[in-house]
């Protein structure tokens, strides 16, 4: 039985989960991130099965298992969100040396 986080699958199909285009230090918490979203999918498929006794458990379980990894799609957006406000900031500030060497060269 395969199992699908909906959060999960948008993200990698909007690109959330493409490293080719941040610091290798960010692509490597994003592949974090990415690892221990299988582990919990696969927590999740295991849980699914009939063998647990306690079916209470076990759905509490897919349950913490879902929202971690939702909570992990959420910590990835806000890492590329804070990435490219890193670079807009850097861009202004590059911006604004350029403007003071210029006034300081008038």
């Amino acid at each position: 039985m395969a199992y699908t986080n909906k959060a999960y699958a948008n993200a990698v199909r909007d690109g959330m989960f493409n490293t080719d285009d941040v610091p290798e230090h960010v692509a490597r918490e994003i592949r974090e991130y990415e690892a221990a979203i299988y582990q919990h999918c696969q927590i999740i498929m295991r849980m699914q099965r009939n063998e647990f006794s306690d079916r209470d458990f076990a759905d509490t379980m897919i349950e913490y298992s879902e929202g971690a990894i939702d909570n992990m799609v959420c910590a990835v957006r806000e890492l590329r969100e804070k990435q490219k406000e890193s670079i807009k900031s850097a861009a202004l500030s590059h911006n604004d040396d350029r403007r003071k060497v210029a006034e300081c060269a008038a």
